[in-house]
C-alpha cells in the first residue's frame, strides 16, 4: 500500500472509530456480568454482547422576536410611508432534542474467538462485498475495523465490532437459527 494510501487510512479510521468520549466501545461476556441488566435473561455464559451509543440529534433554532414594532409616518402631500424609527427585535437561540441519545446492545463474538485464520476469513469476506481493500493480514488492524463499521451500517449498527449477525452473514458461524435446533 503505498505511504499518502495508508495516512489517509489512518486519518480515516481516526475519525470513523473514535468513540464518544464519555462512552467507549466494550464488549461484555454473560460470565463476567450475568447481573447486568442489558443482557438476555437466558444469555448463556459462554456469549458475548457489545454496546454502542448513538448519539443524540440536536436542532438549534436561532429566531428574531419583536421587542418593538417599527414606528410609521405617512406624508399627507405625496402619500409615502416613512420609518421614524425602526422595529428593535431580540434574538433567541433554541435548542432542542429531536431524538434522544440511545444505548444499542448487540450479540458479538467473543474476543478469544478472534483467531488469525478467523479474521483473514473475515477480510476476504468483507473484500468480497467491496468493503475491504488491504492485505489480508489475519489481524484486526484499523481498516479491518473500518470495514466491519461501513458493513454494518447498512443494517443501522454503527460500530466496528463485529455484530454475530453479520458474522453468520458471512458465513464465519453456525447460524443462531440452527443453534437451537441441536
Amino acid at each position: 500500500m503505498a505511504p499518502s494510501r495508508q495516512l489517509l487510512t489512518l486519518i480515516l479510521g481516526a475519525f470513523l472509530l473514535a468513540p464518544p468520549a464519555s462512552a467507549a466501545s466494550r464488549i461484555v461476556t454473560a460470565a463476567e456480568e450475568p447481573d447486568n441488566p442489558n443482557l438476555p435473561a437466558n444469555a448463556p455464559r459462554d456469549s458475548c454482547f457489545a454496546h454502542e451509543y448513538t448519539p443524540a440529534i440536536i436542532e438549534t433554532v436561532t429566531e428574531k422576536t419583536p421587542r418593538r414594532p417599527a414606528r410609521v409616518a405617512v406624508d399627507r402631500d405625496t402619500g409615502e410611508t416613512k420609518i421614524i424609527r425602526p422595529a428593535t427585535f431580540d434574538t433567541v437561540t433554541v435548542q432542542r432534542i429531536i431524538q434522544e441519545r440511545e444505548e444499542l446492545w448487540f450479540e458479538t463474538l467473543c474476543p478469544h474467538l478472534y483467531s488469525e485464520r478467523f479474521v483473514n476469513s473475515l477480510q476476504r469476506a468483507l473484500r468480497a462485498r467491496g468493503f475491504y481493500t488491504g492485505e489480508l493480514t489475519g489481524w484486526m488492524d484499523v481498516q479491518t475495523s473500518i470495514a466491519i463499521k461501513l458493513y454494518q451500517r447498512k443494517f443501522g449498527l454503527n460500530s466496528q465490532i463485529l455484530a454475530l449477525h453479520t458474522a453468520e452473514e458471512f458465513g464465519l458461524t453456525s447460524h443462531s437459527d440452527f443453534k437451537d435446533m441441536e
